[in-house]
This record gives structure tokens, sequence and C-alpha cells, in this order.
């Protein structure tokens, strides 16, 4: 059973670096080419209209947070069951 936690804890550390990755990625989006959100040269402020190629890139970033959180809920359910199983296996042999 402990190899089953570890396998989860495992499984919950990779799903949060993916969310962080794709939340990254969001981030990076708003700010814009330059970095700060700030007005371009054009006096236009960055991430105020995405452009179509950006909403796609959204779009992806999206999907990427919600397998995460999918991902990180399964391995967290999986821990509960591991231990719900190894606490009964102790009650037995106690």
């Amino acid at each position: 059973m402990i190899d089953a936690v570890q396998s989860a804890a495992g499984g919950m550390a990779a799903a949060q670096a993916r969310f962080t990755e794709a939340a990254v990625q969001v981030a990076r989006m708003r700010a814009g080419p330059s970095g700060t959100g700030q007005a371009t040269d054009t006096g236009k402020a960055t991430g105020t209209d995405l452009p179509a190629a950006a909403r796609i890139e959204l779009s992806q970033a999206a999907r990427k947070i919600a397998a995460s959180r999918a991902g990180f809920a399964a391995d967290a359910a999986a821990a509960r069951v591991a231990d719900d199983a190894t606490r009964r296996l102790l009650d037995v042999r106690a």
C-alpha cells in the first residue's frame, strides 16, 4: 500500500507541475511580448484583444489546467483509497 501512496504523491506532484506550467503560459500571454502588459508603440495595451493564435494558445492552456486538476483529483482519490486500505489492514491485524 505504501507504493500506491508514493505513486499517487508522484502523480500529484506531476499534476502540480503541469498546472504551474500552464498558469505561467497564461500569465505570459496576459503580459504580452514586452512582459509588462503596458501599452506598445502603437499605443494599444497588450493583452486586451488577443489575436486568433493567442486565443488558441489560451484554449490549450485552459485545457491543460483542467486536465492537471482532474489528474490531481484522481491521484488524491487513489491516495485516500490506499490509506483507507492500509488502515483496515492494520485494524484486522490488531
